[in-house]
């Protein structure tokens, strides 16, 4: 066997290959004698078929055995030959082979980029003093006061800061976007963000026995992609108006939703969760900054094979949650991402291997024990799982991503942000806006009043 790499044009590679005709002539002669042997036909005894009757009967399936056959001897050795990274499947371009004549074909691959050294020097990141301020706490505790209130039924009209119980009846739905039928009891909370905008516009200063329409024009990246950018009216018949009745904020509070005998100590806890919050979402925007910075300070090709991959697993990842999408969209959307994502894992790869660190068994056993204890496992059980679904490589893989950031950041940089505000808008959040994105992560599709549970 002959090879020799054709052509080359960024990582695709065109090798061409040829098998002498002996080689050919004698696969075809083993295919030959295989097919005598096995073959049944009638008026012939088994094994004593003519070969010029198996080549009239079967010569296409011959043909493509001996192709398949010549083909996987020849192409892995080719590529161990010309020592090639291989990172897409092979493409065979116009192939035919012929008995009695040299067998020459050309395989189209690509190959992982050769990355000879990464510069992970002059990281820059920003030093932060993490603090909590008192508005942050006085957030969640009053997140609290409002997940222990209760409803009192009122007879009045309906403010914005109450919650009404109605009957729901869709008038008119151009285009039949609400499975028909009325909806309800539904309770809306008039004051929630999530609750869609128009009902609290129209419906506060209801009372209970009265009716009033509320005209709905869906947001275009409404929750419920089936509504998202549609217009319905809705009848709304009000059966009650309740309002909010938060509990006093006291020792009894405290014990009943802060786990803490005082107010103070219930204080001093969401103080001290808030903070380690804040440094955990700190420490998760330094490892992506550091990502980041890596990528851009070393500049590698991506095969494309392996962006098409990360992408149909996007896809398939949607279509497990029911997700409605576009392909074209998300190969336009998430080809960046997808090409980041390889990049960092390729070059951490090869910094592991350049500082020789590796992920030891006592690593995993102790990243299992760890997993263990946090599900209330037993070690053994959780290490059976994790090989069982095809994880450990995984966990081998997170490990070592660990150790790698891990060294990277001792040679970091660390300034002083510009601003208080600088690092990310996560650190900022208050306790309603993390409870508010629970719920977006949570909230049910088909609910098209509101994005609340």
């Amino acid at each position: 066997m002959k090879s020799e790499i054709k052509s080359s044009n960024g990582l695709v590679r065109e090798i061409e290959i040829e098998v002498p005709a002996e080689t050919v002539d004698k696969a075809f002669a083993e295919q030959y004698r295989k097919y005598q042997k096995e073959a049944k036909i009638k008026g012939f005894r088994p094994g004593k078929v003519p070969k010029n009757v198996i080549k009239t009967k079967f010569y296409d399936l011959i043909k493509s055995d001996v192709l398949q056959d010549l083909v996987g001897k020849s192409y892995p050795e080719a590529v161990r030959e010309h020592d090639l990274k291989v990172a897409s499947p092979p493409d065979f371009p116009g192939i035919d082979i012929q008995e009695g004549s040299d067998f020459k074909y050309t395989a189209k691959i690509e190959v992982m980029p050769e990355i000879e050294k990464v510069d992970y020097s002059g990281i820059v990141l920003s030093k932060e003093e993490i603090d909590v301020r008192d508005t942050e706490v006085d957030a969640v505790v009053d997140h609290l006061r409002r997940k222990s209130a209760e409803f009192r039924t009122v007879d009045r009209e309906a403010s914005k800061e109450d919650t009404v119980v109605l009957d729901l009846v869709v008038v008119d739905d151009p285009d039949k976007s609400v499975e028909a039928g009325d909806f309800e009891n539904i309770e809306l909370d008039l004051s929630s963000e999530m609750t869609v905008k128009e009902f609290p516009e129209v419906l506060v200063g209801i009372k209970a026995g009265e009716e009033r329409e509320v005209p709905v024009s869906y947001p275009e990246d409404f929750s419920n992609k089936t509504l998202a950018g549609k217009s319905i009216k809705y009848l709304c018949k009000v059966k009650e108006v309740k309002e909010k009745v938060l509990p006093e904020i006291n020792d009894a509070f405290a014990k009943a939703n802060g786990n803490s005998e005082t107010v103070l100590e219930m204080r001093l806890k969401i103080r001290d969760d808030l903070k380690k919050q804040k440094e955990m979402e700190h420490k998760q925007w330094e490892k992506q900054e550091v990502r980041r910075q890596i990528v851009e300070k070393n500049n590698i090709d991506v095969p494309d094979a392996m962006v098409v991959k990360y992408l149909e697993s996007v896809m398939e990842d949607m279509k497990r949650r029911n997700e409605p999408f576009d392909p074209k969209l998300v190969l336009e959307q998430y080809r960046p991402m997808a090409e980041e994502s390889i990049k960092w894992n390729l070059l951490m790869e090869r910094l592991s291997e350049l500082e020789k660190i590796e992920v030891l068994p006592s690593d995993t056993e102790n990243w299992i024990k760890g997993f263990a204890e946090n599900y209330k496992m037993e070690a053994d059980k959780a290490k059976q799982m994790l090989a069982q679904t095809g994880k450990l490589q995984e966990v081998r893989d997170t490990i070592l991503e660990e150790k790698v950031l891990e060294l990277i950041l001792t040679k970091a940089e660390y300034v002083k942000p510009i601003s208080d505000v600088q690092i990310t808008a996560d650190s900022e959040k208050t306790a309603d806006d993390k409870e508010k994105e629970k719920r977006d992560d949570v909230r049910e599709s088909d609910n098209n009043i509101t994005e609340e549970l």
